[in-house]
């Protein structure tokens, strides 16, 4: 499960943010959103504790375990879900990067891969496509995407 996870980060932090590619790719909107949830998601989690010490009465003067072990149920399920968002988005870039090329996409992968003259291969995957898209973002100008 590591590996695919890592495989699934190596994917979403190399996946090029072009605007040509939004309407056909749904990683551009993925990976804008992972951002947001790694900045937003550890404040959350204070926000989380915290709130659950107010709810139990650590502010009025109870003791910290006893405030926290009121809500600890809620609290930790709170934390779960905030901690687990992360790890369904890298997953969800793992699955994306080995799901195989429709037809239309592979013949755009085919194109692109003559024009870098590169060999392509017979089953590509999303993740052949990303390593070819940003090695013709280097070598070609970006009127190619406008291709797919």
């Amino acid at each position: 499960m590591i590996k695919k996870l890592k495989a699934g980060y190596i994917y979403m932090k190399d996946w090029p943010l072009e605007d040509y590619l939004n309407p056909v790719f749904a990683e551009n909107r993925v990976k804008k959103s992972m951002n947001f949830a790694n900045k937003a998601i550890p404040p959350l989690l204070f926000l989380t504790i915290i709130w659950s010490l107010f709810i139990g009465g650590y502010f009025k003067g109870v003791p910290f375990i006893y405030a926290l072990s009121l809500n600890l149920e809620a609290t930790l399920a709170c934390l779960f879900v905030l901690c687990i968002i992360p790890i369904q988005g890298l997953y969800w870039f793992y699955r994306r990067s080995v799901t195989p090329l429709n037809e239309k996409q592979q013949v755009f992968y085919r194109t692109l891969c003559k024009k870098l003259d590169h060999t392509f291969t017979l089953m590509p995957t999303m993740r052949d496509l990303e390593v070819e898209i940003n090695y013709g973002l280097k070598k070609l100008p970006k009127d190619f995407l406008k291709e797919l």
